[in-house]
């Protein structure tokens, strides 16, 4: 739903250290396990779902301070794996724009990727019994509760966040400089939701609206090219 934007110099250097060296090992993993015949017939849709979570990670959402990002719905598409890699190289292009500091890459894509390889996987397994339109959306709703909450984790962890009252948890985007045309919408926001209650409230609604629109594009996919989801049978397409 969103990641972290926060300036360099902020983490502590262990954390965001370790997150690149965690990160990186990862996707040297996905890409040697891989099979590299499978992969090319597959690299248009990885260029489109890294495109879509490019977009869409730059579009304010009036005055909710999040984004979508769709990661959850990279895997359901590319599979755990390369969705995982496909938010790598986002987070990579992001950064290098001024989208948060470089030196977050690795740990947001951990925290990201999981949603890519949760969702993902979950949604391989539920397709068979719920349908497609049903098994994306607990698979989308379940990866963005897991990394909302890592989130909330991480950034009270190094100071960011106070975890008992929730304050700062609504001012991620404030390091974001220009990348965004609606920042003074954001910081409005900002100033009027505070506290757990806010929180929980605008952390709901992000999740439900990625949640449906995920459902949604999956279902529109199944009906008009079912070969762009993974493991996607006859049987399945509702």
């Amino acid at each position: 739903m969103s990641h972290i934007h926060i300036s360099d110099g902020i983490i502590p250097p262990i954390w965001w250290i370790l997150g690149y060296i965690i990160c990186l090992t990862v996707v040297f993993l996905i890409i040697k396990k891989a099979d590299l015949e499978k992969i090319r017939p597959k690299v248009p849709a990885i260029a489109m779902m890294a495109a879509v979570m490019l977009v869409t990670m730059s579009v304010p959402l009036g005055f909710l301070p999040f984004h979508l990002n769709f990661a959850a719905l990279a895997g359901m598409i590319l599979g755990p794996g390369l969705g995982f890699v496909s938010v790598f190289v986002v987070n990579l292009i992001l950064a290098l724009l001024g989208h948060g500091g470089i030196t977050v890459v690795g740990i947001n894509t951990l925290v990201i990727g999981i949603e890519s390889i949760l969702g993902g996987i979950l949604f391989k397994y539920l397709k068979r019994r719920f349908g497609g339109t049903v098994s994306a959306a607990i698979s989308a709703a379940t990866a963005l509760l897991l990394s909302t909450v890592l989130i909330i984790l991480f950034l009270s962890s190094i100071g960011v966040v106070d975890i008992w009252s929730g304050e700062g948890l609504l001012h991620l985007h404030e390091e974001d400089g220009d990348h965004h045309s609606g920042d003074s919408v954001f910081r409005i926001g900002h100033v009027i939701l505070t506290g757990w209650g806010a929180v929980l409230a605008v952390m709901l609604t992000g999740i439900l609206l990625e949640t449906v629109i995920s459902a949604l594009i999956v279902r529109f996919f199944m009906k008009v090219r079912s070969d762009l989801v993974q493991g996607v049978s006859g049987e399945n397409r509702r």
